[in-house]
């Protein structure tokens, strides 16, 4: 691949912040100018960051993404436990965890495999799903401490995931702006039998 750099991309799942997630990014909000929550109509779970794209591989990124659509279906996903990335005593993020991240692991390891194609590396980390809430600009004060210690294990309720989101990134003074390029909508997933039993049941009733 060549060297001559287009823009700065990445593909993520957009999140409708449930409930829960409202209240703690409440909290987060006001701590201080150290702490800058993530605006909700931004937040979102990164499946694959591709960092510095060239022009020539954003159809090939592209035709990837709409063919999950053929794979992958629509799941409800439960938001579990609070974080900090590096370390909880040093965060710069600040994190909410998934409680079952199997599928989103299978796209994320669908998108690793169809990029590595075009030349993207592997991410060297793997895969560890998580929603971004807020980053830590400076010293934060001792209540953010006490929130993740006392929010460790917390639920923040479920979410639908629906849509796959293909994103330029143009980074700005106070904090990235993100560029949709395309936007991919999953089918929705098969309905259990019990659950058609039941609406055909009620159905004849009627």
């Amino acid at each position: 691949m060549q060297k001559n750099q287009r823009a700065r991309t990445f593909i993520a799942v957009p999140v409708q912040p449930t409930r829960g997630l409202r209240k703690v990014l409440e909290k987060l909000n006001q701590m201080g100018s150290a702490v800058k929550p993530i605006p909700e109509d931004q937040m979102h779970i990164t499946l694959k960051f591709l960092g510095p794209t060239e022009l020539e591989d954003i159809m090939p990124v592209s035709r990837a993404l709409k063919e999950m659509r053929n794979r992958f279906k629509c799941v409800r996903l439960a938001f579990k436990g609070l974080g900090a990335f590096p370390r909880e005593d040093r965060p710069n993020v600040i994190w909410a965890g998934i409680k079952d991240e199997t599928l989103l692991a299978e796209m994320a390891e669908y998108l690793e495999a169809e990029t590595e194609k075009l030349g993207y590396p592997r991410e060297r980390k793997g895969f560890h799903a998580h929603l971004t809430l807020a980053r830590i600009k400076a010293k934060p004060p001792e209540e953010l401490f006490q929130l993740l210690a006392d929010r460790r294990d917390a639920e923040w309720g479920e979410a639908t995931l629906d849509t796959l989101k293909f994103f330029r990134s143009e980074l700005k003074p106070q904090r990235a702006q993100y560029h949709e390029m395309q936007t991919v909508r999953l089918p929705p997933a098969p309905k259990k039998k019990n659950q058609a039993k039941s609406l055909d049941s009620n159905e004849s009733q009627s």
